[in-house]
């Protein structure tokens, strides 16, 4: 190649990339074997490709047609995209706003659609408005159009014609035989024809059921499926993939702004005393942001400023939990550690703080007993029973099939409010009446309020056959009634939800139980619903509830000391109680 050998190397700075790429293509039209050289140069390298050839428009910017120089995260994303699809394997990307995802991944479909036989693309968004608008930038194919009309004509498919071969949703290649089709979510996308690889844009925002359905249905025509999305809270399918919360498995690459060398200029956190730590590379920053320390920067604080609280987490932070209208205060539960089961040496040592055990509770001769015993356990105990405690559960019926939620019981200590056992699990209502009488029969002969909606009244109605002590709902002038069992209206639901969300805010009590920490992160205000309080997407709430009905128990039925040795012995072990916190670093 001679005298032509310069053009394997190029500039990466603006200007001497802006000036390369003018300078090449001037020559190049002048020079068959130029032409011939650069085109299996781009051929070789879809880096060549990109970084001499690519362009990308930014309004916000002036001038706003731009050539496209990649990054080294994005470089080190092409090559994970460019391996996924080689190898056939699914490939997720969360990113913050404005990294260049999107482009990237278009950039790479057109190279293989350019330059690599047997390359049948499709490309979908949540409504069609997204996937293909004449000379609306912000669609998918006009980011695809826009880049071809840069190109110089000798990179075109031979026998390429505008009008024949670039039409609504779909670009075709003449001499390769190659198509990139577009399509809209529904509930049978992607089933028209196979692919090389499919791109499921901003697939968070994708409506619930056809986003499942997609996932479903394009598993037997492609493999390789790219989700990319900035997070919109946690039930949602893009979440659920991203998080591995269903089971899935797929890879992920997060394009965090920590990554992006101007947006992470300047990058520092704050340790636990305050003290300002900085963080001179990107690398750095975006290490310290998969560690969990929360980054910041000049950019990111003049973002905070601009931007709602879940509207940062959604387009800059990449956290799934804030960006879907939480209902409990994120940080406070995050504060919240769930604590770690262990098997106890023998039967009589206590559960040390920070620990619980696995357990079953039963009959013998009469009496109701505790069995530590892994195979057959159904209830965590964070606490054992103390003579000197009170005890209040709150409880959550389902219907017990193999399709509903499970049904969940909390126990709560009166005076701490802590959570001192639970269990969650598939029950008919009568099993989980049982259940309840072995627990409050264990706890000291706790105070217990089963849900009485739906399925719940059979769970009250066998717990008051057993002869249980079982909590009666009381009426608006907070009179007793004869109503077994807790009942939830439209009225008092938002009332005891507050009030749990209010003291979980003040870290009033611990949760313990990591199963209830995680309901509580994924309940949201459904802004669908008029911003109701529920579990996001397919997550679960029953703990939830029984958290909150418990709660409201022991504020209508509180503490009572029965003694005053009693209450000096109850009074002694919270300050032991106390002190294991404070040693076990947990502060509130």
């Amino acid at each position: 190649m001679g005298q032509n050998a310069e053009i394997y190397e190029y500039p990466l700075d603006f200007s001497g990339n802006v000036k390369f790429r003018l300078d090449l293509v001037q020559k190049a039209d002048k020079n068959g074997e130029i032409q011939v050289i650069t085109k299996e140069l781009c051929r070789r390298s879809v880096f060549t490709f990109i970084d001499l050839f690519c362009t990308t428009k930014d309004p916000r910017r002036n001038p706003d047609v731009l050539p496209f120089i990649c990054y080294d995260f994005q470089r080190g994303a092409i090559r994970d995209i460019c391996n996924a699809i080689d190898t056939g394997n699914d490939l997720l990307i969360d990113k913050s706003r404005d990294m260049g995802a999107s482009w990237i991944v278009l950039y790479i479909f057109l190279w293989y659609w350019l330059y690599r036989s047997g390359s049948d693309f499709r490309l979908g968004s949540r409504t069609e408005i997204f996937v293909d608008q004449p000379r609306v930038i912000d669609t998918l194919f006009e980011k695809l159009r826009f880049t071809l009309e840069y190109l110089p004509q000798w990179l075109f498919p031979r026998g390429w014609d505008w009008k024949k071969h670039s039409t609504y949703m779909k670009l075709y290649n003449p001499e390769m035989g190659n198509t990139i089709v577009g399509e809209s979510a529904n509930s049978n996308f992607g089933s028209g024809g196979r692919s090389k690889a499919i791109l499921l844009d901003e697939y968070a925002k994708w409506d619930a059921g056809n986003a499942d359905a997609a996932w479903t249905s394009t598993a037997d025509v492609t493999r390789c499926r790219i989700p990319v999305s900035t997070p919109l809270g946690s039930g949602n399918k893009f979440a659920s993939l991203a998080l591995g919360t269903q089971g899935e498995k797929i890879k992920r690459i997060s394009l965090h702004w920590t990554l992006h060398p101007t947006k992470s200029q300047g990058a520092y956190y704050e340790d636990a005393s305050g003290q300002r730590i900085d963080l001179s590379t990107p690398e750095q920053a975006f290490k310290a942001w998969k560690s969990g320390v929360r980054v910041r920067s000049p950019w990111y604080d003049a973002e905070a400023e601009r931007r709602t609280a879940a509207d940062l987490a959604q387009e800059v932070d990449i956290d799934y939990l804030r960006s879907g209208s939480p209902f409990f205060d994120i940080q406070s539960l995050k504060k919240q550690r769930p604590w770690t089961l262990i098997t106890r040496n023998s039967p009589g040592e206590p559960i040390p703080y920070g620990s619980y055990i696995k357990a079953r509770i039963l009959e013998v001769n009469g009496a109701v007993v505790m069995r530590e015993e892994p195979a057959t356990s159904w209830v965590r105990l964070y606490e054992l029973p103390s003579t000197w405690c009170q005890y209040a559960i709150g409880a959550d019926t389902s219907e017990g099939l193999a399709k509903s939620d499970e049904s969940y019981c909390v126990v709560r200590d009166k005076y701490t409010c802590n959570v001192v056992a639970s269990f969650n699990a598939l029950l008919p209502p009568e099993e989980f009446a049982y259940r309840l009488w072995l627990l409050g029969k264990y706890y000291n002969g706790a105070l217990v309020a089963p849900e009485n909606n739906n399925h719940g009244y059979t769970t009250c109605l066998e717990y008051n056959n057993l002869g249980g002590n079982l909590y009666y709902t009381k009426d608006d002038a907070g009179k007793g009634t004869e109503k077994r069992g807790w009942t939830t209206t439209a009225r008092n639901r938002p009332v005891i939800l507050d009030a749990l969300a209010a003291d979980i805010k003040r870290g009033f009590f611990e949760l313990r139980d990591e199963i209830l920490i995680r309901q509580c992160e994924t309940f949201v205000r459904n802004e669908k619903k008029g911003g109701k309080p529920e579990a996001d997407g397919s997550f679960l709430d029953d703990g939830v509830m029984a958290l909150a009905i418990s709660g409201q128990v022991i504020i209508e039925h509180p503490y009572k000391a029965k003694s005053t040795e009693r209450h000096s012995k109850q009074r002694a072990y919270i300050e032991d109680l106390k002190g294991k916190r404070r040693n076990a670093g947990i502060g509130f």
